[in-house]
């Protein structure tokens, strides 16, 4: 992706990602331009971007539009995760103070009240969080839902429910005849994709009801 970037706009290329493995693949280098998170323009650069640097590290793109090397992609998705869960409704201004402490720092930001950085926010607020929508960490979760079944496809559905839930195929089966049945909860994208195509295989649709990353985003 050769593209200036806000702030905005990279929030959401990180956090579009399904998951941390998933940002180490894509994006190697957030760069960015001077000055202050919120008024920054950023690149990400994925790993072949690094074929093109020169002897002293730096890209084309970057220097035509004085970015430099402002933190690793990784670390960049691990300040906003740490963010995210000290305060699940977080501004784009809340995590530019975020990065801007962590680069200048090179320490997470402490939310007031909590014992460290790694601290989760209040369950109350954590529980809203989840009532209005939002994924418990950086990326989308998702649920999945089984809610009908014909009678002809319980069996197929039992077998496939007992492998995904670890369960026996009798337990399964009570379970498929009490619809509606929770697949499962807060997943990834990825796993929620392959969830999705193992029950559309033998015909069943599940329904999905996703949590987004950032409060701004909307909902579903």
């Amino acid at each position: 992706m050769t593209e200036l970037l806000t702030l905005t706009q990279t929030l959401e290329a990180i956090a579009a990602c399904s998951d941390d493995g998933q940002v180490w693949e894509r994006h190697a280098w957030v760069h960015a331009s001077d000055g202050d998170a919120r008024q920054a323009r950023f690149w990400l650069a994925g790993h072949d971007a690094e074929d093109e640097e020169d002897a002293d590290g730096v890209h084309p793109f970057a220097a035509a539009h004085g970015l430099t090397h402002y933190l690793e992609g990784a670390t960049f998705a691990d300040v906003l995760s740490v963010q995210k869960r000290q305060q699940p409704f977080s501004t784009v201004d809340d995590y530019a103070r975020a990065l801007d402490h962590y680069s200048e720092e090179d320490a997470f930001l402490e939310r007031p009240g909590l014992s460290m950085a790694y601290g989760d926010a209040p369950q109350e607020e954590l529980a809203r969080a989840r009532a209005e929508g939002l994924s418990p960490g950086l990326y989308a979760a998702f649920d999945l839902t089984l809610e009908t079944v014909e009678p002809a496809q319980r069996k197929a559905a039992a077998s496939l429910v007992a492998e995904v839930q670890a369960l026996s195929v009798g337990e399964a089966l009570a379970q498929v005849r009490a619809l509606p049945l929770a697949v499962a909860c807060n997943i990834d994208r990825a796993a929620s994709d392959h969830l999705q195509a193992r029950f559309a295989a033998i015909g069943l649709v599940l329904q999905v009801t996703r949590y987004r990353s950032f409060p701004w985003q909307p909902i579903g």
